[in-house]
């Protein structure tokens, strides 16, 4: 299996390609659906899937353009669902334009093992960014996708509405910090790091 990252949409959301046999899934799809259609071509890959680890605007802008080009389904958890239909009046309060409100067809769980075109991924729900965040291990790669529950020495952002500071120390504490120290994290925004080193660095936990 092999991870790409393209950074997408007006905030440089890391957009991550989970390619195997020539499958892809592509999670948090924030934009740039151009170049995201151009790399799928460009490896004859095909797209078995889009998978969200939360429902914030600067992380769902291709989603809708991409499920009806390719005609595939889209996974999130339903607790962020109320989220999607804001992202437009969002991206129009920040001056970037508009975007198209993406409808998801799969709702997923924690502890759920997912199989996408052959592309095993657990879901780790963890709230506190916002109700329905989740983030994905890969233990192919040995790696968690964490969207924006943790970043290379800091956390996600709790001063949202819906958001809450408890449930994302206790989401980091009980969930991701239970996996191997050697697990690479690979964030939402910005650089990868190691669980374990967010364990002994991250200046928020």
């Amino acid at each position: 299996m092999h991870l790409e990252i393209v950074v997408t949409g007006p905030l440089g959301v890391n957009t991550y390609i989970l390619e195997k046999n020539g499958k892809a899934v592509v999670v948090d799809a924030g934009g740039n659906e151009e170049e995201i259609e151009e790399y799928l071509r460009s490896k004859n890959l095909s797209l078995a899937a889009l998978l969200n680890t939360h429902g914030h605007f600067d992380h769902i802008g291709a989603i809708a353009p991409l499920m009806k080009k390719f005609s595939v389904p889209f996974y999130m958890h339903q607790d962020d669902s109320f989220l999607l239909p804001q992202g437009q009046k969002v991206m129009q309060m920040y001056g970037f334009g508009d975007m198209e409100t993406p409808a998801v067809t799969h709702g997923i769980e924690h502890g759920q093992k997912l199989d996408l075109g052959g592309i095993e991924i657990e879901v780790i729900h963890t709230p506190g960014h916002t109700p329905g965040g989740c983030c994905f291990y890969i233990k192919e790669l040995g790696c968690v996708i964490t969207g924006d529950t943790l970043f290379l020495e800091s956390v996600g952002r709790t001063d949202f509405p819906y958001s809450s500071t408890q449930s994302l120390v206790d989401s980091i504490n009980n969930r991701l910090f239970t996996l191997d120290d050697a697990t690479v994290v690979y964030p939402g925004h910005g650089e990868e790091s190691t669980i374990g080193h967010e364990k002994n660095l991250n200046p928020f936990m």
